[in-house]
């Protein structure tokens, strides 16, 4: 008897990646969306299709493919860190579990870590007092993105890379605009990073001197108390400029880019004073009989109209996608991030 081994080389993000575009392609071709599965190992993207509740595993027992499941959206998102800056910071921050009706609280020493003291052979092991205090995150809010795509489109040999790269781009526009807003909380969102947070001020000259200033400074001002280990978020633009301007700093440093923060503002953060908590998967679901209204700022579809323009999956044969996911991150200290505008270089 021959025993199937399944590959497990495979990371979890291209599994809900497959589990998306199959959806896609099922919803497009009115088959199942497991047949649109292809290549090595499609079981655990027909877990994230499935959703089905299993009891945990391994990736050594019969319900490793469940476990990989789990970690796709996680490992989705952190494999977004080369265009994200929000998914660099994901990537290293402390992982949180919070769930979408109630807060979580973590507790920070108000003092920072004590140091073990020496024992000698049957003395006592000194007991050190310290002062805690609470970090709230949450509740953990939805983000929600709707892709459309056309029939002819969908029948493209080349249809799954454009599929991938939608859903990229969407969700990296998602999390990024949310961990780099200055903007304070709501009911739906929370507030971003940078909300509270005083800007600076860039230093003069855009010269190599003017970088490392700048860059000294928003490490200095976030480092300190912290783990040391900064990364700097920028603007696109700003991220290949640096490239060319000091290419020696840019080699040394943890750079990332993003494409919501704007051109002459630099970010610095210590990703190991954030608390983020997501999913373990999306909900991914397809339609081709949705309407929609096309809109960056929807509105309720009614008779009166307001809403414009609308489209018709069903009229147009088209397909809609829509991916939400519950994501909390808060600042464990008030001085993890820290950034300034009107850089000159």
């Amino acid at each position: 008897m021959t025993v199937h081994i399944p590959n497990r080389s495979i990371p979890p993000r291209r599994h809900l990646l497959r589990a998306a575009f199959a959806l896609a392609q099922g919803a497009a071709n009115g088959s199942e969306p497991e047949k649109f599965l292809t290549g090595a190992d499609p079981e655990v993207a027909q877990r994230i299709i499935q959703r089905a509740a299993v009891a945990p595993g391994t990736t050594t027992t019969s319900g490793w493919a469940a476990e990989l499941a789990r970690d796709a959206w996680r490992d989705f998102l952190t494999d977004l860190a080369p265009y994200s800056g929000a998914a660099r910071l994901i990537a290293k921050a402390l992982a949180a579990s919070v769930n979408d009706v109630q807060e979580a609280f973590y507790p920070v020493r108000a003092a920072g870590a004590t140091a073990p003291a020496w024992v000698g052979e049957g003395d006592a092991i000194p007991v050190r007092s310290a002062t805690f205090s609470n970090i709230t995150i949450g509740p953990a809010k939805k983000q929600a993105s709707i892709v459309v795509w056309s029939r002819e489109l969908g029948r493209r040999s080349d249809a799954r890379n454009i599929f991938e790269v939608m859903m990229r781009e969407d969700t990296i526009a998602g999390i990024d605009g949310a961990f780099f807003a200055t903007t304070a909380g709501s009911a739906a969102a929370h507030a971003g990073l940078l909300n509270g947070v005083t800007a600076g001020l860039g230093y003069a000259g855009g010269d190599e001197f003017a970088i490392k200033k700048d860059l000294a400074g928003l490490s200095d001002a976030v480092a300190t108390g912290g783990s040391g280990d900064v990364t700097f978020i920028v603007a696109p633009q700003r991220f290949a400029r640096l490239k060319i301007l000091a290419p020696d700093i840019f080699e040394k440093l943890d750079i990332a880019p993003s494409a919501a923060v704007p051109t002459d503002r630099i970010i610095a953060a210590d990703a190991a004073a954030l608390l983020v908590s997501v999913d373990d998967a999306p909900d991914l679901d397809v339609g081709d009989h949705a309407t929609l209204h096309m809109s960056d700022t929807p509105l309720p579809i009614s008779d009166s109209g307001v809403a414009d323009p609308v489209r018709s999956a069903f009229q147009t044969d088209s397909m809609a996608l829509r991916v939400s996911h519950f994501m909390a991150f808060a600042k464990r200290r008030s001085t993890a991030v820290a950034y300034l505008d009107s850089a000159t270089w």
